[in-house]
Order: C-alpha cells, then structure tokens, then sequence
C-alpha cells in the first residue's frame, strides 16, 4: 500500500463568497505522523486584474492590501498553481484513480472552494488530491452531538483552546493550518485512547474528560 499524506491547508480571503479572490494559501504535505514533509506559504494576486477583497474581511486576516501586492513575494494565481501540483506530484501514488493524499482543512469546504475556484481548478485538484476530505470541524460537532465535547465548541479557536494547544497568530493561513494539524491529532489521539480502554501509551484523554 502506497505511503498515505494529508494535504493539510487554510486560505486568507478577500470575503465570504468566491466572487471575491483568495488572498493567502498555506498548505503541507504531512505524513501519517503528523509530521510537515514540505510546506507553501504563498501570497496570492489574480493573473490580470486586481483583486477583489472587502473591508470586514480584511480587517479579520490583517491583509493590508496594498502591501500585499507591493511584495515581491506576492505571486499570480497561475505561478501558484504550478509550485502546487509540483508538490504534490512528489507525494502522490495513486490506486487506479484513488489519491494517497487526503485533503486536511478545518471548514474545509469553504477553504476548498476558494482554492478550485481561483488556483486548481475541480479536475486538476480531482487527479492529485483524494474526494474523502478530513475536516476536523465536522468531527468535533459529531462529538459533541454525541456528548464527549463541549457544546460551546465549534470554531478553530475554541478547540484550540479546549485541547490546549499552542497557537500562532489566528486567521492566518499557517498559523490555522497548524493548528488544524494539532486539533486533528488530539481528536486521534482521544479515540485512540477510547480503544485501548486508557491502557496505551501517553496521556488517557478519556480519563481527562472524565474528570471535568
């Protein structure tokens, strides 16, 4: 069986709808240890027009956009497009049309939508990434439906919070993508802890939720 890889990500926008561009895209290929074998962390401009970005969304990323696009690491959609699938192509094996690299993104189909919308498109994302899309969001509100989490949880900053894990600064591409990467861990690690009834090795999650 081909070695397995998440495509872990998080994109900056300029709105909440995909009229509006992609800013910023992080992305890394992680292995089944959770450990970055090779990361991108590009900042983003439309081909050939200016970008188009309202002012709320804006003020949550921080993205001074004049800034953004006097920087000469600032590149267009399609030179991202390359760097993209020239990265994955170093991890991929596929099964006849199965990708060994599953997509890792919290909300993550909002994040894939900007990114097949304005960088890769559908059929090219399709060839290279697997259709069965880890999104740590969807399983934390599973668990708390099912009572083993908070309900107050839901965003990436509350479960953050809640697992205690370190975190850059929020509602930037890396910083989030990291702290997916830790958030999807912690949620394996607990129901890895689940099986072997706390017996494993490191710390008995179950035991922790228990006592609170």
């Amino acid at each position: 069986m081909a070695e397995q890889f998440y495509l872990a990500g998080d994109t900056e926008t300029g709105g909440l709808t995909v009229d509006q561009d992609v800013l910023t895209i992080y992305l890394a290929i992680v292995d089944e240890d959770f450990k970055i074998r090779e990361e991108l962390d590009l900042k983003l401009k439309p081909d050939n027009r200016l970008p188009l970005a309202d002012a709320g969304a804006l003020k949550v990323n921080g993205i001074d956009l004049h800034k953004h696009l006097a920087d000469p690491e600032t590149i267009t959609y399609s030179e991202a497009k390359k760097k993209i699938v020239a990265m994955t192509k170093k991890y991929l094996k596929k099964t006849g049309r199965y990708s060994n690299i599953r997509p890792l993104f919290y909300n993550a189909a909002f994040d894939i939508k900007f990114i097949q919308a304005h960088v890769l498109p559908f059929d090219e994302w399709d060839s290279l990434i697997s259709y069965n899309v880890v999104d740590p969001k969807v399983i934390v509100n599973f668990l708390k439906d099912s009572g083993w989490l908070p309900p107050d949880l839901g965003t990436l900053i509350s479960a953050v919070k809640y697992f205690g894990i370190s975190m850059g600064t929020a509602h930037t591409a890396k910083a989030d993508t990291l702290a997916t990467i830790e958030v999807y861990k912690k949620i394996v690690e607990l129901m890895a802890s689940k099986k072997d009834g706390g017996s494993g090795q490191g710390v008995d999650l179950i035991s922790l939720l228990e006592s609170e």
